[in-house]
């Protein structure tokens, strides 16, 4: 008895070691983040790029107000030092109001070409979100991954500790040998070393998520029990037509080429003169009757415009609207293409992981876990070695770690499909 309560105090002094860090974890995550949609809220809330992206928006928002009203009027005073002399008496104060008034549809047509601005802005920010509301799912799919591997490797480490157990007790009564229990306490070590490298993993992976909701890297997060991995059933040519609808990027590069159309046409306008209006009014002091309109102070009214002769600039402005536009729209035509692809390799990874988990599903898992029930069947009769049972766990362990990481891929590449076409696909 001795000697099995020494074999045990060895092979379970690691495992409450990595007990006590994993306790300590728990402490942290009492009040901790739990459901992906509260992470997602937060982000949504918090997010610094989308906060900044938020007030770029707003700030474009309030342009198109200011290049599409007319400029202030003009104000002015003349005093003569020396009067002027006139036949109804000597001007002193000369007032003037003048107004300057582009060519009819110019102011218009500059407030277009900032709403257009601010439209891409705002399609910016739904990208800013987007791609915000991604990462965070990308992040939960590897901390599911983690937490999941972890709790795999946690009923592993049990069914090790009761083959440790009964190992030691073949080994007190004469019916086994020595290296069985040593070679069980490797095995716990060394998933113990797994555990805690994918600790130091969680570590990170919290850190990321706590960063995309602007919360402090240490925050707890609880862990990730389940994650949805439903086949999904959507036509390409239908993901490709959302695309095309709703994909921001494509939408801010169609309002960037109706900016190029309005300021081609803003060029146009150009050809055509602006206008001046002005008023004046002069101060005449009466200082003699000779004249019935001596002292009479003159008010008069001027209309003026600018005379467009210098045709270069104006030829050259016109010509810069069409490269503009042109250029927008290759851009345009470029990105619907990356888009198409993106969209193509993601569904080809969607379904290889789809067929992997069905074979993970309806072949391999089942497979192992039988062989493993035939395995330990055996050893306990005594027809097979430990390191045969050992194996064949081994083997199941494996399979449930690869189908856990199959998973994991599976939901990130529906979040990337679903970044990719600009939404949600319900």
């Amino acid at each position: 008895m001795k000697k099995i309560r020494r074999i045990m105090h060895y092979s379970l002094t690691p495992a409450l070691l990595m007990a006590g860090l994993i306790t300590t974890g728990a402490a942290q995550e009492k009040q901790a983040i739990g459901s992906l949609d509260d992470m997602l809220s937060l982000a949504m809330q918090n997010n610094p790029a989308i906060k900044a992206a938020e007030r770029r928006q707003a700030a474009l928002a309030s342009v198109s107000e200011q290049v599409s009203t007319l400029p202030d009027p003009m104000l002015g005073f003349t005093r003569w030092t020396s009067s002027v002399e006139t036949r109804v008496g000597p001007q002193e104060n000369v007032f003037s109001l003048s107004q300057r008034i582009p060519f009819p549809g110019k102011l218009g047509l500059r407030g277009k070409i900032a709403d257009q601005d601010a439209i891409a802005a705002q399609y910016t920010l739904e990208a800013v979100r987007r791609d915000v509301a991604f990462k965070v799912k990308a992040a939960f799919s590897d901390l599911y991954r983690i937490d999941k591997s972890l709790q795999t490797l946690d009923t592993y480490q049990e069914l090790l500790r009761d083959f440790s157990t009964v190992a030691a007790t073949k080994y007190a009564t004469g019916q086994g040998i020595q290296a069985m229990i040593l070679k069980a306490d490797v095995e716990i070590s060394s998933i113990i070393a797994r555990k805690l490298q994918f600790q130091k993993l969680r570590t990170g992976v919290v850190a990321r998520l706590n960063a995309l909701m602007n919360r402090p890297s240490e925050a707890g997060i609880q862990k990730a029990d389940t994650i949805r991995t439903t086949p999904l059933n959507i036509d390409e040519q239908r993901i490709l037509q959302k695309a095309w609808q709703a994909r921001q990027e494509l939408l801010a590069r169609k309002a960037m080429i109706s900016k190029a159309d309005y300021a081609f046409k803003l060029a146009k306008k150009n050809y055509m003169p602006d206008f001046n209006v002005q008023a004046t009014y002069i101060t005449i002091p009466k200082v003699n009757d000779l004249f019935a309109d001596s002292g009479k102070d003159p008010l008069g009214f001027m209309v003026g415009m600018n005379i467009p002769i210098w045709l270069g600039k104006r030829r050259a402005a016109v010509t810069q609207a069409e490269e503009t536009r042109a250029s927008q729209s290759l851009l345009y035509e470029n990105l619907r293409n990356s888009v198409e692809a993106e969209i193509t390799d993601i569904l080809f990874q969607i379904q290889t992981i789809e067929e992997t988990l069905r074979l993970y599903e309806q072949g391999l898992l089942i497979q192992a876990e039988s062989s493993l029930e035939s395995a330990t069947s055996a050893y306990k009769t005594g027809k097979l070695d430990f390191l045969n049972l050992l194996d064949a766990e081994r083997m199941l362990l494996q399979l449930r770690l690869a189908y856990i990481k199959e998973q994991a891929s599976h939901f990130k590449q529906v979040a990337a499909l679903e970044r990719a076409a600009g939404g949600s696909l319900e």
